[in-house]
Formats: C-alpha cells, sequence, structure tokens
C-alpha cells in the first residue's frame, strides 16, 4: 500500500503492465509533445567577436531605418543593430514593431573582417552582422520577447536589451535606463533571457546611471560579469551575457556634455581585473560554473564603449586608450556615414559634395526598394530621408576645418561651402532639405512642413539609447 502511495505520487520506477502498454499506443505526437528540451547554456551559444576589426553602427531611433543600415553596411559597418523595439508590440504582432527587427539580405551575410588574433572556437563564416535590441520592463515581456525573436528570426547575430533608452515614455514605464535602477531585476531578465534565446547570444548596453555625477555602471558590470550576490551564493554564477555596451553619458545629463571615456576607461578596466581575478580562483567551490559563462572572449564578455565617436582617430582612440574591444557609432555615422570607411582605410576622407549627394541617391534607392515607389512609400521615404539630412547638415568639409580632429559637439558658425551644392547640403532650413529630397522623389506637396523628430540642431537628441 504505501509503495502505491509513492508510486501515485512521485511515479514509479518501472512503469505497471497496463501504464506500459498505453504509452506504446500513444502516438509520436503526443510523446513528442511531453519532451521539455533542456535550455542552450552560455557556453553552449553561438560565438561573436568585437576587436578593432568591427566597428559598430549604434541602434538608433528612427535614424537607424533598413535603408540606413544598408548604406552603412556598403560603406563598411561591420556589425549593426535594429531600431529599439519595444517587447509587448512584438508580442501582440504589431507589424511595425516588426518592421523594426527586419534585416536586409547584407546584413545576415557574415562579416568581411577577419580576427587578427586567434579567437578560440569562432568561425567567421558562421557569423553575421544584424543584431535586434529590444526594451521591456517586466521578466515575462522580456523572455516572451526573446524567445519569439529567436523562433522566427534565426539570422539574428544576438539580442541586445537596452538598459540605456534616456526618453522619459520609456523610462517611466520602467523599461531602458530605468532597470538600471533595479539590477537585482535586471540580471535576473538577462539570465533568463539566456535560458530561452536557444543559440542566440545575449547583449546588454547601458548608460553611466541614471542620475547626473551619480555614476553605477561600474557596480553593475561587476555584477554582470560576475553575478550578483544572490547568485555567487546560490552557485548560479553569472547571467552570461556576451557583451556589454557602456555609453559614456548619464541619463539625466543626456547630449549636453561630452561623453566621459575616461569612466568608460575605468569600467574596462574594472572587466580586464575581474577577467584576472576570475583566472585565479582555484578554490572549485568558487569558481564559476563554466557553462554559465559566455562562449566568447574566453567566457568573459566583450566590453565596447559609445559615445562621440566622429571620426577613426576617436575609433582607435577608444580601442588602444580606453581599452574597450570595440566602440559603437550613433551620431557620428548620422552626420558622415562612411566614417566606416575612414576606420578602414585609417585616414580622413574629404568627401566632395557631389559624392555626398550620391549616398543621398543611394539611401532613396534604397528607401523605395524597402518602402515602395507608390505614393506612401514615397512619403516614407522622403520622411526618413529629411530626418536623416536634419543630422548629415551638420558635417563640415575637411577642407574648411581650422583643426582636427574634429569634435562632434563642435557647434561651427554659418559657413559657405566650396561650391553650391555643398552649401546647400550644409543648410540648416528644411526647406532646403526639401530641395534636396525633390531633386530624387519628385515635388512635395505645396503645403508640406517638416519637423525634425530629434531637433539635432540643439545639439542635444536621443537618437542613441
Amino acid at each position: 500500500k504505501r509503495q502505491a502511495e509513492m508510486n501515485k505520487y512521485y511515479g514509479a520506477n518501472k512503469p505497471e503492465e497496463g501504464q506500459a502498454a498505453e504509452v506504446e499506443k500513444m502516438s509520436l505526437e503526443e510523446r513528442r509533445a511531453q519532451f521539455t528540451e533542456a535550455p542552450i547554456r552560455a557556453s553552449e551559444k553561438r560565438r561573436i567577436y568585437y576587436g578593432p576589426e568591427t566597428p559598430v553602427l549604434a541602434p538608433l531611433t528612427t535614424q537607424g531605418n533598413l535603408p540606413f543600415r544598408r548604406l552603412c553596411v556598403s560603406l563598411g559597418a561591420q556589425v549593426t543593430w535594429s531600431e529599439m523595439a519595444m517587447g509587448l508590440p512584438l508580442i501582440q504582432g504589431e507589424k511595425g514593431e516588426w518592421a523594426l527587427a527586419k534585416a536586409h539580405e547584407s546584413e545576415i551575410t557574415p562579416p568581411k573582417y577577419t580576427p587578427k588574433s586567434v579567437v578560440a572556437g569562432y568561425d567567421n563564416s558562421k557569423d553575421l552582422k544584424f543584431g535586434v535590441q529590444i526594451a521591456g520592463n517586466k521578466p515575462w515581456n522580456v523572455l516572451k520577447t526573446t524567445e519569439i525573436l529567436t523562433a522566427l528570426c534565426p539570422s539574428i547575430r544576438a539580442i541586445d536589451l537596452n538598459c540605456g533608452c534616456p526618453i522619459d515614455l520609456v523610462y517611466r514605464q520602467g523599461a531602458g535606463s530605468a532597470l538600471m535602477d533595479s539590477p537585482g531585476k535586471l540580471e535576473k531578465i538577462l539570465r533568463g533571457m539566456n535560458a530561452v534565446s536557444g543559440e542566440v547570444p545575449i547583449t546588454v548596453k547601458i548608460r553611466m546611471g541614471t542620475k547626473d555625477n551619480h555614476p553605477t555602471a561600474d557596480r553593475l558590470v561587476q555584477r554582470l560579469v560576475l553575478g550578483g550576490e544572490e547568485a555567487v551564493a546560490t552557485g548560479d554564477g553569472p547571467c552570461g551575457v556576451a557583451a556589454i555596451t557602456l555609453h559614456g553619458r548619464s541619463r539625466q545629463q543626456r547630449y549636453t556634455r561630452q561623453a566621459n571615456w575616461e569612466y568608460i576607461a575605468e569600467c574596462s578596466a574594472l572587466v580586464n581585473r575581474l577577467k584576472q581575478k576570475q583566472a585565479e580562483v582555484t578554490d572549485t567551490i568558487r569558481e564559476a560554473d563554466a557553462r554559465d559563462m559566455t562562449a566568447s572572449n574566453n567566457g568573459m564578455p566583450y566590453f565596447c564603449g559609445n559615445g562621440d565617436v566622429y571620426s577613426h582617430v576617436d575609433y582607435f582612440d577608444a580601442v588602444n586608450n580606453a581599452n574597450v574591444d570595440s566602440a559603437m557609432i550613433g551620431r557620428g555615422a548620422l552626420i558622415k556615414p562612411w566614417i566606416f570607411e575612414e576606420i578602414q582605410t585609417g585616414q580622413y576622407l574629404d568627401k566632395s559634395a557631389s559624392e555626398r549627394l550620391q549616398y543621398i541617391e543611394q539611401f532613396t534607392r534604397f528607401g523605395l526598394e524597402n518602402w515602395g515607389s507608390d505614393e506612401i512609400g514615397v512619403g516614407v521615404t522622403r520622411r526618413f530621408l529629411l530626418e536623416w539630412l536634419s543630422f548629415s547638415c551638420r558635417y563640415v568639409p575637411l577642407g574648411l576645418l581650422e583643426h582636427l580632429p574634429p569634435h562632434l559637439n563642435d557647434r561651427p558658425p554659418a559657413f559657405r561651402g566650396r561650391n553650391e551644392l555643398e552649401t546647400l547640403l550644409s543648410s540648416p532650413n528644411y526647406k532646403d532639405w526639401i530641395k534636396i529630397s525633390e531633386m530624387f522623389l519628385g515635388p512635395a506637396h505645396k503645403d508640406f512642413q517638416f519637423q525634425p523628430k530629434h531637433k539635432s540642431n540643439s545639439y542635444e537628441i536621443e537618437a542613441e539609447g
């Protein structure tokens, strides 16, 4: 009788004859439905690589659309990210949100770089360029979004959790940079994302903190690399992120000052110290489970910096002096997309007005291919072209500069270009931007007006999360 009760609650070691016969009768589909596949651990995921050869196009709200990313890839961008997509609309199947996660064919091909140093287990031919960035405020929300993206978008390089978006609407919901104020919750989310993302690596993008003059990223980075106190006490180990990107600004600061690369360098040095400390651990009880550590970079997450990279000089200064693995480029790419060419060649490129106009023509063609050449498609293409021109008009030709390198937050006085076209491309007047769009998209309606979403002329924008 006691054995029967144990069988009832815990299951018998050997099924009774009737049970065995019933199992035999079950169809393959029914048995398959009862099977639960073990989650892929962080160490078993696809390996990715970040290095000096991999300049990264940042996830850009509004601006990081498919045609612009396609243009940047043609100019040498090795890693691209989608615009930030909100988790709940993705779960609900909203077409507009899913369009943000759409990649072009050029983004789902292997990158063209070859790592200068040998990276264990990394196969360049299996890597991709395009990753999807998501945002959410609740673990179930983010985990379900990750699970859906993994199942429906097999050709993504990684899934990035946005913990840096400063926009009030996102912050008040508890998403974006608000997650930095809840490190335990953030760690739980990242650990869960790794559990449901299959072979797709998980990365995270953060800021210095939410409040000005009160950076918290260093403590958060340590938690992401080693795991929080609770995780260490229970033996759960690190959360397994493959890469951490730090934007050198706080949420409160926005773009009122330059990015703090000194702080980014401090956090990069912290990651290296933690890596060395982890290597010196000889007590196997204290040692983290290798299965929960990222497959890339010898079990430690890559560390990338972000903020005010506007030339190859800025990029290699970040890599060599701040000791980050790579740098993410946002506004610098919007103002001059050929920054990726400058990084590849290691020199300044003084693009003529006609060359810049060719890039505009190329973007327009990509836009019509993506959004359509009907009236609606032309309108959408014009809108996003004008959004881009609101940034690109800030470019000052190298031949007119008094000193190098140029700085992203410089506010040059009004100038006359070397020809009329160059002067037109540098105009801050939206009516001149409309004239440029009419060269490729035909005349706009006589009452058509345009207000830049990010108002880049104020030099205080929210393009990057």
